[in-house]
């Protein structure tokens, strides 16, 4: 409901004021104009009765009627009175009436107070009495004057008269009094209406630049008056607009560093009410749900998150007092393993709610993973060959060395053994060199021809390849140029030609190509790819090859004297070139693997 103008108030309070003073002032003049009126029409009365009465008897003379008519008379004709000379019983004597017509009622015999015995009890004095005929609508003034002494009067003079003349004149007055009222109430009114506007122009100014304050438009001016109340309300404001503009400036200042420090945040920052709806999310946290930022706000956590170890941790963080932490996995294309931490909110209000700190701990336990694999399989594979060594020693020691065949045999068996040892430690150190120039960034690029890089890993394999009777088959342009770091590289495809070497039958044939790839979506890169006949690898393996000492088939892994690193230094110098590799494999089909490596200067990770 609308509320209505401060200017209205004092309109209202106007109009009420004037219509209460014209209106008593009116009832108070009615009144005593009545009054007034009355008061000459009995004076008059009774200046006619005591004439009357003078005139009906003389000093020594009885009351004579004749002499009342004749003065009667005259009077009616002047004044219009109906006059009666009654007995001190109310009988009537002699009568001059009004030819207005009969007034019932009040002659002599129907009124107990013109009996001598009323007349008496009334105070000896003259009488009034008044009567309203409804039938004609006229009202009758009846006087009665004693003639003789007060307490036992000879006979009573009655003067009746019919004011409806003059309270017609009176009412017409009275009109005449109230529509000079109405005109001046209504220029009161005016005034009045006036006034309230002009004293309500300034708290209307004052609330229009409070609402502008409010809507944000601190340069909005405060209008100043001259009422020492507004004034103050002006200052007032004045005082309030520069604390808000100060406090204004305070809080953008700290809601633009608390975003920058939620957004500069890797962890995940979620704050919600008690009724889990998310009032807050970084953008960390945002990418970690898979959900908007912007428009997540408000919105329950049911809604936004399909996760029911974290609803409950939600609930668990708002009703604790304590800080409370626990480990969940997020599902999804990549398992992500997170690490919450959740603190209660207390406000004012006892609403509260709870912030969560969302930490992605997937990378952490993995190389958590696989260092313990790593520390494992290095002790399982070092273990293999020194057991062996120390095996063969101890035989040797206790008297197989006295057999020069079994001697010979012992020590080729140490050697291979010891030979193998060197090659899992060579492994280890070159691989812990590329790691180190991989992490630094600082990996030596020169500029290199790739059919000179591919014809190296030929000239390297090819004996390998001749012992199993298998074809090495060798495609690129010979002006084909990049930056790389060729003694890494060749490595990198020696280790690849070789494990299809070891994995592909006798008369097989093993292809090695470069070229240079321009997709239509991505940078051009150099592409190199080994691909065999071999005896392929499950797809359920593919996403460890990659890993240190993971091996498909183990005991044929040993066989041929794999050392299980070999792949993994292949991924880490693609690494350190900025590049990635890949393979695909099928079953009793063979293996294709694929290097590529930015050629235009950018770099991505494997």
């Amino acid at each position: 409901m609308p509320r209505p103008r401060y200017s209205w108030h004092l309109f209202a309070g106007w109009c009420a004021l004037v219509s209460l003073v014209l209106g008593a002032c009116y009832w108070l003049a009615s009144v005593e104009l009545a009054r007034l009126a009355d008061q000459a029409q009995v004076r008059r009365m009774r200046e006619v009765a005591t004439g009357l009465a003078s005139a009906a008897k003389t000093a020594a003379e009885p009351v004579n009627p004749s002499a009342f008519v004749a003065a009667a008379t005259q009077v009616e004709r002047t004044c219009r009175f109906g006059c009666f000379l009654l007995d001190p019983q109310g009988t009537v004597l002699a009568s001059v009436e009004n030819p207005d017509g009969p007034r019932p009622g009040m002659e002599g015999g129907g009124d107990s107070l013109l009996t001598a015995k009323g007349f008496a009890a009334g105070g000896g004095s003259a009488t009034i009495s008044s009567r309203y005929e409804a039938a004609t609508g006229r009202r009758l003034v009846s006087l009665v004057e004693p003639i003789g002494p007060t307490n036992a009067p000879e006979a009573l003079v009655q003067v009746v008269a019919d004011t409806s003349a003059a309270d017609g004149e009176l009412a017409g007055a009275l009109r005449r009094m109230l529509l000079g009222y109405l005109a001046l109430g209504g220029v009161a009114l005016a005034a009045g209406y006036l006034l309230a506007n002009r004293a309500a122009r300034p708290v209307q100014e004052l609330a229009e630049a409070a609402l502008l304050l409010a809507g944000g438009e601190v340069d909005a001016p405060i209008p100043t008056s001259e009422p020492a109340e507004l004034a103050s309300l002006a200052s007032a404001i004045s005082t309030l607009r520069e604390q808000l503009v100060e406090r204004g400036l305070t809080i953008g200042r700290q809601g633009s560093q608390q975003e920058a420090v939620l957004g500069s945040m890797i962890e995940g920052v979620l704050a919600i009410d008690a009724r889990q709806r998310i009032v807050s999310i970084n953008r960390a946290a945002a990418d970690l749900l898979g959900a908007d930022a912007a428009a997540v706000v408000r919105r329950p956590l049911q809604e936004v998150v399909r996760n029911a170890d974290l609803r409950r941790f939600a609930l668990l963080a708002i009703d604790c007092r304590e800080p409370v932490e626990d480990n969940l996995l997020l599902r999804g294309i990549r398992d992500r393993t997170i690490r919450v931490r959740g603190t209660a909110l207390r406000d004012e209000s006892g609403e509260g709610g709870a912030v969560i700190v969302l930490n992605d701990v997937t990378d952490i336990h993995h190389l958590e993973n696989v260092r313990r694999d790593f520390v494992a399989n290095v002790s399982h594979e070092l273990r293999t060959p020194i057991a062996s060594i120390k095996g063969f020693l101890e035989t040797l020691l206790d008297g197989a060395a006295e057999d020069p065949a079994d001697n010979r045999r012992f020590l080729e068996i140490v050697a291979k053994q010891a030979d193998r040892l060197g090659a899992i430690i060579e492994d280890l150190l070159a691989l812990s060199r590329i790691e180190q120039k991989e992490g630094t960034g600082d990996l030596p690029l020169e500029p290199a021809l790739v059919s000179d890089v591919l014809a190296a890993v030929e000239s390297d394999c090819q004996p390998r390849a001749a012992d199993r009777a298998i074809t090495l088959l060798v495609t690129c342009d010979p002006e084909l140029e990049a930056d790389l770091n060729a003694p890494l590289l060749e490595q990198a495809l020696i280790n690849l030609v070789d494990n299809a070497i070891k994995y592909s039958e006798p008369s097989r044939t093993i292809w090695m190509s470069a070229t240079l790839e321009t997709p239509p979506l991505a940078p051009t890169c150099l592409l190199f790819t080994v691909r065999d006949e071999g005896c392929g690898i499950e797809t359920e393996h593919l996403p460890r090859l990659f890993e240190r000492f993971y091996r498909v088939d183990k005991g044929r892994s040993r066989k041929l004297g794999g050392t299980g690193l070999g792949l993994s230094i292949v991924k880490h110098i693609v690494q350190a070139h900025g590049g990635t590799v890949a393979v695909e494999s099928q079953p009793g089909v063979g293996s294709t693997f694929q290097i590529r490596l930015p050629v235009d200067g950018s770099r991505s990770g494997a």
